[in-house]
């Protein structure tokens, strides 16, 4: 399995500029290793616990915060490898294919400055968490189905309302969405919302009671 991981994040980084790329493989390693969970999340014991030495440990940090990469083409390369996987296919359901849209969230529920808040069904209520968007195209590989990530939105700094991240999220699907996509969403985008923004190709989940 672990030969497998590596030959994956190889052919993921290996168009990245020389050094940024062989010192990020040692980062991702390290993130889908575990290494973060026994560690706390501290990345430079985190590091040195897949065996690092102390100058391969710089280099991994530095590559991550200051490496020549950006989400975006890493996520091109990675729809580029899936989609050339003889065992990927693409999902199309009266000829559209689904773009999932949502939000995701990592709880923080002890971290007394977290700027963000997301609903948990099982408190029924808005808890303290970091939360991201994500739209992604809907396959299946080798029959489990997946989500082929595009584009991963962080929350605005200054302001970090979820509110705000649908919106920008949002505006980024109407610039990608394709004549055969959909886009698809949750019950937490109100169709008055979708309109505004000029989405005209959506399915959306409505609360249990409404008008129609």
């Amino acid at each position: 399995m672990s030969n497998h991981i590596i030959s994956t994040l190889s052919a993921l980084l290996q168009n990245l500029p020389v050094g940024t790329n062989l010192a990020l493989l040692h980062f991702m390693w390290m993130l889908v290793s575990g290494a973060l969970l026994p560690n706390r999340g501290a990345l430079f014991p985190s590091l040195k616990s897949i065996g690092l030495s102390d100058a391969e440990t710089r280099r991994a940090w530095v590559a991550f915060r200051k490496g020549v990469w950006q989400i975006a083409l890493l996520l091109r390369f990675w729809q580029e490898h899936i989609e050339g996987l003889p065992g990927w296919r693409v999902h199309r359901y009266e000829g559209y294919i689904p773009i999932s849209v949502d939000v995701t969230a990592f709880w923080r529920p002890t971290l007394k400055t977290c700027p963000s808040k997301h609903y948990h069904p099982a408190a029924n209520r808005a808890l303290p968490a970091v939360i991201f968007g994500i739209t992604g195209q809907v396959g299946d590989l080798n029959g489990q189905r997946v989500a082929l990530p595009r584009s991963f939105e962080r929350v605005h700094p200054q302001d970090p309302k979820e509110n705000r991240l649908w919106r920008e999220m949002l505006k980024g699907v109407k610039k990608t969405l394709a004549e055969d996509e959909i886009a698809v969403l949750d019950a937490g985008v109100k169709v008055g919302l979708l309109q505004e923004i000029g989405i005209t190709r959506y399915v959306v989940r409505l609360a249990k009671n409404f008008t129609a």
